[in-house]
């Protein structure tokens, strides 16, 4: 991996610190800890997702709802001008119906297709404010937006709603959320629903497992993902240990010490590939190394998309991982 890559990785762990750390700050911290193989925690689950009191009829203006921060946010009429800064908000825009209206996009918003289309605003930490006024949105979706900026969008005029989902769970919510905002509360709902039909077949394949792989998640350098991230929470669910778990860190870096010790089945890796693994000192003495239990997804990639965006593709990322880290299970 280049230097320029291994920066952008490396900013965008930081980048997801800031917004875990926000959401924290604002009152809105969220235990993601679990079993393997449970759902994204007991007391998620019996939450009343945002938007499902209203799925059967019509939204009725104005509606309010609350982002990540606590901010308590009144859409005063349908919104018809969108800009997303990220690209899972882009995803699930145009999977509930919403693409029509989306008026800027980040330059990392690659999917579908038809988001091309889309001028583009910037990258989703420096967007260009001037930019994003002259579009005249209606609405903002993002993860997080410095304060600076956030203040002289919604000067202009513009709600801008920043919510950030490390979880399976507050995906599905923020999908709700998003229905219930643009009038699309039966579109958010069937995709909600569609989504837990296919992380259903994804358990019942695993669900015979008697005992869980343990896996090691490298994102470079030996970073991974700890609880409160999205990719922790997609481990969890396909029944696995993530041995980066333990510290409690959202981005931990493990030694190389570290993880001999604790010697994982699986080495998945979103950094180095299996011919990189085998000649790396230390790391290729590795038992999962040594017999080829390696798991690439390869950084930047669609695969990569899958696994790590909190949208409505993130199941299709589930399924992924479950079926090459227990290809026995799904034959």
């Amino acid at each position: 991996m280049n230097k320029k890559i291994m920066k952008l990785l490396l900013s965008m762990i930081l980048a997801a610190t800031v917004f875990v750390s926000g959401c924290q700050a604002g009152g809105q911290e969220t235990d993601t800890s679990e079993t393997p193989g449970t759902a994204d925690g007991a007391e998620s689950q019996e939450e009343t997702p945002p938007g499902e009191e209203s799925t059967e009829t019509s939204a009725a203006y104005p509606v309010t709802v609350t982002d990540s921060y606590g901010n308590e946010i009144t859409i005063e009429q349908e919104p018809e001008r969108i800009i997303s800064l990220t690209p899972a908000n882009t995803e699930i825009l145009f999977a509930i119906g919403a693409g029509d209206r989306l008026v800027g996009r980040t330059d990392y918003c690659n999917y579908p297709e038809e988001a091309s289309e889309v001028e583009s605003i910037g990258n989703y930490w420096t967007p260009n404010a001037e930019l994003i006024i002259s579009k005249d949105p209606d609405v903002i979706f993002t993860e997080y937006l410095e304060d600076s900026v956030k203040q002289q969008i919604e000067a202009a005029g513009t709600k801008v709603i920043s919510y950030t989902a490390n979880s399976i769970v507050e995906t599905e919510d923020l999908i709700l959320l998003m229905g219930q905002v643009l009038n699309l509360n039966e579109n958010a709902r069937t995709l909600a629903d569609s989504m837990e039909e296919e992380l259903a077949e994804v358990q019942v394949a695993l669900a015979p497992l008697s005992t869980y792989k343990s896996v090691f998640l490298d994102l470079g350098d030996y970073y991974s993902a700890g609880p409160g991230s999205l990719l922790d929470n997609v481990l969890n669910r396909i029944n696995t240990i993530n041995i980066a778990a333990e510290g409690g860190e959202t981005w931990p870096q493990l030694s190389l010490e570290v993880i001999i010790e604790k010697n994982p089945d699986i080495y998945l890796s979103m950094h180095s590939t299996p011919e990189e693994l085998a000649g790396m000192a230390g790391i290729s003495a590795l038992d999962c190394i040594k017999n080829g239990n390696i798991v690439y997804i390869e950084e930047n990639s669609p695969e990569s998309d899958l696994v790590s965006r909190p949208g409505p593709r993130i199941v299709e990322g589930v399924r992924l991982l479950a079926e090459k880290i227990y290809p026995e299970r799904f034959q």
